[in-house]
């Protein structure tokens, strides 16, 4: 018989803290000033991005050598508490406007899910899934990078900490069934 992938095993989920900078006006400092004329809607673009060791413990399942294949099920922005407010304003998703969620690794950089103002929700975004291609080879390197970006609705006053929530499944090789 020949082998098949299969799905198996609950999904491995990856979880990472970010934090979408608050707005900073530009800093007109020394005599010697450079003069750009930006557009309003550039002063509206948030990036937040970290580099990841490929050796985390929630990625151990992916040395196992009969695993073939991860795809993205399911991915998801939670707000975070901020320790830094106190009993005043809370932060709030709702600043967000859209969002790309990207896996970069060896030069090589894919979109692997999506939001727009209609996924926002105060404390969540659930985010579309966007490609369905095989990220093993992207998550089993020694170092790679989440990146989150998009445009905000509104300049933030204060920072938004959150947490992205990646899920994905794994497929093994298995014999075929008779």
């Amino acid at each position: 018989m020949a082998p098949l992938a299969v799905r198996t095993g609950p999904p491995v989920v990856l979880g990472v803290a970010l934090t979408i900078a608050r707005h900073e006006r530009v800093r007109l400092g020394s005599v010697r000033t450079l003069r750009l004329q930006i557009g309003p809607s550039l002063d509206l673009i948030y990036l937040a991005e970290v580099n990841l060791p490929g050796n985390l413990s929630c990625l151990a399942p992916l040395t196992e050598p009969n695993v073939v294949a991860l795809t993205l099920r399911a991915a998801r922005l939670e707000l975070l508490p901020d320790e830094s407010e106190g009993s005043g304003k809370m932060s709030n998703l709702k600043a967000l406007g859209s969002g790309q969620c990207f896996l970069t690794t060896q030069n090589r950089k894919v979109l692997v899910a999506a939001f727009a103002e209609a996924h926002v929700q105060p404390h969540v975004v659930h985010m579309t899934v966007e490609n369905q291609v095989n990220l093993l080879e992207y998550l089993r390197t020694d170092w790679f990078t989440l990146e989150l970006s998009g445009t905000h609705r509104c300049r933030l006053t204060r920072a938004l900490p959150l947490r992205l929530e990646l899920e994905f499944d794994m497929q093994r090789l298995g014999a075929a069934a008779a």
